[in-house]
């Protein structure tokens, strides 16, 4: 590497300083530092004319330039060479602040990969198998590239030996999906049990074809990347001691990148969102490993206890997208909240511990600020809840307990902003219900319309989706004998009246479960469903006691 002067107009993301900067007399950035597009805004806002910046050695640059000429020389090549995209133009696409943090940030790091990548495109089988799996699907192209980077490098941190061998690997462990039909590749919603069976086959159909190719000796980190250290995973159940060191830094990365990289109907998230989803799962993964790899891309999330450069110790409060490696501490010792400085002199030199809260924990939360009317907190704490949930979970052990809280402190109008939020939350979970319920059966809901937007009545609702059966909803207006030609039409198995007043019904050929659950009867039924499992939830039993009279009439 070699250090030139470079005006500031000619300045581009991704350009690492190769001295170190100083305005007014004051260091405002260390050499090595990468320049970022808030650092390059900075710079300009402060009249930075010229900084130094360093670029790839003569030598390196020649030796690029050979094997170009080479490739251009071979006529068997060259059209497939063109196809391929530049490796560091990928690279440019991933290698976002927000995604990487610190790793990359060394020219020697860029060119080390560069050059790896391109070594192994000489090889003719493995330049058309990338090139096969680019044109199969671009986005397994692009995760490729993504965790052969990032593994590389980590590895290369943590002193695999033999690393430009299990590199190979690393570019290669879903090469395997080039087996598998596009149609379950690309699809968006959650795959049925049949496609994650057929997903699963990826594994082993890599294993074969990396032996194929003559690369046996690395081919079982095609095979082994899905196993898991709980025994869990897959295709041969592995656990702990079993699995290759190798392996637990590719599974590692492989999650990460998944959870991390942009999808046409999947929004990327953040480092720092991502590592919190990922220690959620920790105990499927090495958890030393884990740790060692936050480190290594430098973004912690929010609530982890970090290790400050001043030899202090921090609570990580909040962590912007943006500027992930500048995030809001709060320093232990002295109670103090502060963002760390752009120009790194105080920076977060280790992660001590993350603390991963659990699901009642999360709800303490939630129900804390819901309590004191703040909306916006409360939405925080329920997408984190969310996540712990299925969606047929929420309705029991979300919402239902946050309904019993409201009707504790209804008395307080303070709760009414955080009552619509919640009734929108609501709102849409049940959607979510109604849409992917599998009913095998149908249920009458006679109800007004006043009662109809009551969040009592869309919780039993949801319950209902949940024990799949349908909610077919009716207006007390209605007919009786348009309602039991709608019951008979639907095969439903029970009327639920949601009246004052009850008025038995008569005239159907069927039998039909009556049930009569006034406003007052509904807050109890609905309670008594609270902090349940799906397992534990007998729909039947409960609405015994509301079971009004049965009529069976022959026409």
């Amino acid at each position: 590497m070699k250090v030139v002067p470079t005006k500031i107009a000619d300045l581009q993301e991704g350009f690492v300083l190769g001295k170190d900067l100083y305005v007014e007399n004051r260091m405002l950035m260390k050499k090595g530092s990468v320049l970022t597009a808030r650092i390059l805004t900075l710079l300009k806002n402060r009249n930075v004319q010229q900084v130094y910046i360093e670029v790839p050695t003569d030598e390196g640059i020649n030796q690029i330039q050979s094997i170009t000429e080479q490739q251009q020389q071979n006529p068997l090549v060259c059209s497939e060479w063109i196809e391929m995209p530049k490796f560091l133009q990928a690279l440019a696409e991933l290698s976002t602040e927000r995604r990487y943090g610190h790793a990359l940030k060394n020219m020697d790091d860029i060119v080390f990969v560069r050059d790896l990548f391109e070594t192994y495109m000489q090889n003719l089988n493995y330049r058309r198998l990338l090139l096969t799996l680019k044109k199969y699907d671009e986005y397994t192209f692009m995760h490729a590239i993504d965790v052969f980077t990032l593994a590389t490098l980590f590895a290369k941190k943590e002193g695999i030996s033999h690393l430009k061998h299990y590199a190979l690997g690393f570019l290669f462990h879903d090469i395997g999906k080039l087996n598998i039909p596009y149609e379950i590749l690309s699809k968006e919603e959650k795959l049925t049990v049949e496609e994650f069976a057929t997903m699963q086959k990826h594994t082993q159909f890599g294993y074969d074809i990396l032996k194929e190719i003559g690369l046996e000796s690395i081919a079982f980190l095609a095979k082994l990347h899905h196993e898991r250290i709980d025994g869990s995973g897959y295709p041969e159940g592995l656990a702990e001691n079993e699995i290759p060191k190798e392996v637990l830094l590719l599974q590692l990365i492989d999650i990460y990148s998944a959870v991390t990289m942009n999808r046409p109907y999947k929004q990327e998230i953040g480092a720092a969102e991502a590592m919190a989803t990922i220690y959620k799962e920790k105990h499927l993964l090495d958890e030393k490993l884990l740790a060692k790899f936050v480190d290594f891309i430098g973004i912690y999330p929010e609530k982890s206890i970090v290790l400050l450069s001043d030899g202090t110790h921090a609570l990580v409060e909040h962590v912007n997208n943006m500027f992930p490696l500048l995030p809001t501490v709060r320093r232990l010792d002295t109670n103090t909240i502060f963002d760390l400085p752009v120009n790194f002199q105080l920076k977060i030199e280790k992660l001590i511990t993350y603390y991963v809260e659990t699901p009642d924990q999360l709800f303490r939360k939630f129900s804390e600020y819901l309590i004191k009317g703040e909306a916006h907190l409360m939405e925080k704490y329920y997408h984190k809840l969310i996540e712990l949930h299925t969606t047929s979970e929420c309705i029991t052990k979300i919402y239902i307990p946050v309904y019993q809280i409201f009707d504790v402190l209804k008395e307080q109008v303070m709760l009414e902003n955080v009552r619509v939020k919640l009734r929108g939350l609501l709102n849409k979970t049940i959607l979510q219900l109604r849409k992917g319920s599998k009913t095998k059966t149908s249920a009458i809901f006679l109800v007004d319309q006043n009662l109809r937007a009551s969040i009592p009545f869309l919780l039993l609702e949801g319950v209902f989706y949940v024990k799949e059966i349908c909610p077919i909803i009716i207006d007390t207006t209605t007919s009786k004998e348009e309602l039991l030609r709608i019951a008979d039409y639907c095969k439903a198995s029970a009327i639920c009246s949601f009246e004052e007043e009850y008025n038995p019904l008569i005239g159907t050929n069927r039998k039909l479960e009556l049930y009569h659950i006034t406003t007052k009867k509904l807050d109890s039924l609905v309670f008594s469903f609270a902090g349940l499992s799906v397992k534990q939830m007998n729909l039947k039993k409960a609405l015994q006691k509301y079971k009004a009279v049965t009529k069976m009439i022959n026409n």
